[in-house]
């Protein structure tokens, strides 16, 4: 865990002393099509829906970041059970650096902690925690792009790749390393 918290007080750290002339606050949330590396299974479809801080440095430049509520996990079939849906649920602080190459597009990447809420398999017949199979922090390399339509209203698309394996030793469920996948989908509104 503390390998991960240092780059991103680090990356805090520059926010703070950036020479963004403007902060704007906002809102965002949308659709998230989650998976886990190592899992057979299909895609778990939630949502996202947070908080940001947008402060523009130059006129290409800007940072972001952002605290969100993210749904993740997978769909897999487990005999005799049947489909069986792994529910993630996190909060997130991802940090990104966007580039403006024209003043509606831009493109963003940067790091992302996360934070473990909950962990429930569910099935047709019952719901189960399964909280101590799973890391409590997750961490993640998120790249994505996105237009603004208006000086308020924003789209976007993003991906965020784990870096870090999300089970416990102990996890039966898996048999090897498992990393969060998760493509988002959205929409931002700047309040001011």
């Amino acid at each position: 865990m503390k390998k991960y918290v240092l780059p991103l007080a680090l990356f805090c750290l520059l926010a703070y002393h950036s020479q963004a002339q403007k902060w704007t606050p906002g809102i965002k949330g949308g659709l998230n099509i989650a998976d886990i590396s190592g899992f057979n299974g299909d895609n778990r479809l939630s949502g996202h829906i947070g908080l940001f801080l947008h402060g523009r440095i130059n006129h290409q430049w800007s940072i972001q970041p952002e605290i969100m509520y993210s749904g993740q996990g997978q769909r897999y079939l487990l005999v005799p059970t049947g489909t069986t849906t792994l529910a993630l649920n996190y909060v997130q602080i991802p940090f990104m650096f966007q580039f403006h190459p024209v003043k509606q597009f831009y493109m963003e990447f940067g790091p992302q902690i996360g934070f473990l809420l909950s962990a429930n398999a569910k099935n047709d017949d019952k719901r189960s925690e399964v909280d101590q199979y799973f890391r409590k922090v997750d961490a993640a390399i998120a790249l994505g792009m996105g237009i603004q339509v208006t000086k308020m209203l924003g789209f976007y698309a993003r991906y965020n790749a784990g870096i870090a394996d999300i089970s416990k030793d102990n996890n039966p469920i898996t048999y090897r390393d498992n990393y969060n996948r998760v493509g988002e989908i959205g929409i931002a509104i700047k309040l001011k």
